[in-house]
């Protein structure tokens, strides 16, 4: 991004429209709700995968407009961050085929992907913001995620203490946190014999906090990158805004990351995939972003492993892979935790879906994120290694697959009823950081599963 266009951004931040936060979700819930309607998109519950084309390109037209008629909302000034078509389309046609993520032996080609792609995806892994436990354990969590010869990015775990004082928003111990969370993650791909892997974020919370992290020897060096949120629904602020002028200046990676909420103000699934759409037009404009990690939370049970949820994935990855250049993620979020078949076979079929509809993958987020330490290598291997068997699929053949996968788990997906597993600590060898014979016995289970539903790893 030139510097021109963040001065722009800014000045729209301070000249925009006014409009209290208030006002503008009711407008956002209002006019999604109308161009569902107007489009006429419906969620089909026995079609996971969508093969009608012309509602994929419906959903790409509905978010570009949903962006442009509402913009950008700035928390900090109040104000609206417009644009109008003509430019969004112009910064589209700059967007590259392909990055290079990592360096040296360890670096990897991230390239678009379209609907059917045969081209294996791209994994980023990590705890995914799950809670981890800090120093050695958080260095073999993510050495259990590197030392797996499929994956190809690791990062983003969050910590709860550092030097055991709780952590705070803006506080001089999470500025500490994102340096060491950094330094961390340098560490463990180094361990694992991997040390140009790239790292693709600290999870703490603050933007300013995040600059701690940059640094090219012991951190996040021009090759890895760091996420910038947007806060939902379709919002930023200055000091996000302010974030990405300094990463664009340090010469790193760039990830938008949304979390649209299933059941907010979006509503179901087919007004969450124009959201979702808005808010990646946004992170191409206003973010700079080389990739954008395509995520939703379901309001309840923290996963996006359910009909609804791998629905709304499928059409969002299809819109953009059918109309832009936009290189998106999946980023799975399961209700079940390690050292369960559950989370085994929704990683599954998120890999599934996924993939056939052009996306690249990120997993995997157990739990919902919210359980300490219930996070390991295993279940990222494993949605990878799916992600790459369905490369090249029909999407017929991945909904008849999905029509018999997901009755296997989805009584399961109610939070108050999904296993939770088992920590990292009681499923790896916490000296090679690989896991334990019991863990690896239900992976192989699971995997004869699908080989009996035709995925072969």
């Amino acid at each position: 991004m030139r510097s021109y266009r963040m001065d722009e951004i800014t000045r729209r931040a301070f000249e925009g429209p006014y409009m209290e936060e208030r006002d503008f979700d009711m407008n956002l819930m209002k006019r999604t709700r109308e161009l569902v309607k107007e489009y006429e998109i419906r969620f089909d519950p026995n079609e996971i995968v969508t093969t009608d084309d012309s509602m994929a390109d419906d959903v790409y037209e509905a978010g570009m407009r949903l962006f442009v008629e509402l913009g950008f909302y700035c928390q900090t000034t109040k104000r609206i961050i417009k644009f109008e078509e003509n430019e969004v389309r112009e910064v589209l046609k700059t967007l590259p085929e392909s990055i290079v993520i990592g360096e040296g032996k360890d670096a990897v080609i991230m390239a678009m992907r379209r609907v059917e792609d045969p081209t294996p995806p791209v994994i980023h892994s990590g705890p995914t913001g799950t809670l981890c436990t800090e120093g050695d354990i958080y260095v073999k969590t993510l050495r259990s995620y590197a030392q797996e010869t499929v994956i190809d990015s690791v990062g983003a775990g969050t910590l709860a203490t550092i030097d055991g004082f709780k952590i705070r928003k803006g506080t001089p111990q999470e500025f500490r946190a994102a340096r060491m969370l950094a330094r961390w993650a340098r560490q463990a791909i180094a361990d694992a014999g991997r040390p140009g892997m790239h790292i693709n974020d600290v999870a703490v919370v603050s933007p300013e906090a995040k600059v701690c992290a940059l640094d090219p020897v012991q951190g996040i060096r021009k090759t890895d990158g760091l996420l910038v949120a947007q806060m939902i629904e379709l919002k930023t602020s200055l000091q996000h805004l302010a974030l990405i002028e300094h990463l664009t200046s340090y010469g790193c990676f760039i990830g938008n990351l949304m979390t649209p909420i299933m059941g907010g103000y979006s509503g179901g699934p087919e007004g969450t995939a124009i959201v979702n759409v808005a808010e990646h037009l946004a992170g191409v404009v206003c973010y700079n972003a080389n990739y954008h990690y395509l995520s939703l939370t379901n309001v309840r049970n923290l996963n996006n492993t359910d009909r609804q949820g791998l629905w709304t994935i499928s059409m969002v990855g299809q819109a953009l892979a059918r109309n832009s250049e936009i290189m998106s993620i999946y980023d799975c979020y399961c209700a079940a935790g390690p050292g369960t078949e559950v989370l085994l076979r929704e990683a599954a079929a998120g890999g599934v879906a996924s993939s056939v509809s052009g996306l690249h993958l990120m997993g995997c987020g157990s739990c919902g994120g919210k359980l300490v330490d219930h996070a390991t290598g295993l279940e990222a291997r494993l949605l990878k290694e799916v992600g790459v068997a369905a490369s090249g699929m029909s999407r017929e053949d991945a909904n008849e697959f999905l029509r018999r996968w997901i009755p296997l788990y989805e009584e399961w997906l109610d939070i108050t009823k999904s296993p939770k597993g088992k920590t990292f600590q009681e499923l790896y060898d916490l000296g090679s950081a690989k896991p334990k014979d019991e863990w690896e016995e239900l992976y192989r289970k699971v995997a004869d599963e699908l080989s009996d539903f035709g995925i072969d790893l």
